[in-house]
């Protein structure tokens, strides 16, 4: 949607307005990309211009890059998406071992695709997800049992 550049308090924020998912905006202030949800009004660019301050938009739980840590829960069995995206392909089924670094899927989020690791060793016990479908972020992916 746009690429704006807003200068609060004497600081320059670059702003790049990505693609909305119901409710929720894809924004990246200064190269880190924040999930914005949208109230009230749906107007844009409103809602967007809080995103410029980093203490009032909750990061998320871990930035889109395949060079990223695992992207599981608090090293559990629970692999959450870490943004809203679009699912890709899922490389992984029920049955199959993984490593901690196992990639588990590529999840589309911004026009970038984001592979999603495993965050433990195990097998995987349940597959949440299918390609081409929507989710938002926090929504379980994949639940590995641990070995």
């Amino acid at each position: 949607m746009g690429t704006h550049r807003f200068i609060i308090e004497g600081k320059e924020y670059k702003v790049e307005v990505g693609t909305r998912l119901g409710s929720s905006v894809l924004v990246t202030v200064n190269g880190t990309p924040y999930s914005v949800e949208l109230t009230g009004s749906s107007a844009l660019p409103a809602p967007v211009a809080p995103a410029v301050e980093p203490a009032s938009v909750p990061r998320a739980a871990a930035a889109p890059a395949a060079t990223r840590p695992p992207a599981a829960a608090g090293g559990s069995g629970q692999v959450l998406a870490p943004i809203p995206g679009v699912v890709l392909n899922v490389l992984v089924g029920i049955g199959d071992p993984v490593t901690a670094r196992s990639k588990l899927l590529v999840l589309e989020a911004m026009k970038m695709e984001n592979e999603i690791f495993a965050g433990i060793a195990g097998v995987v016990t349940a597959v949440a997800v299918k390609s081409q479908q929507e989710v938002r972020q926090g929504d379980l992916l994949v639940t590995i049992e641990p070995s």
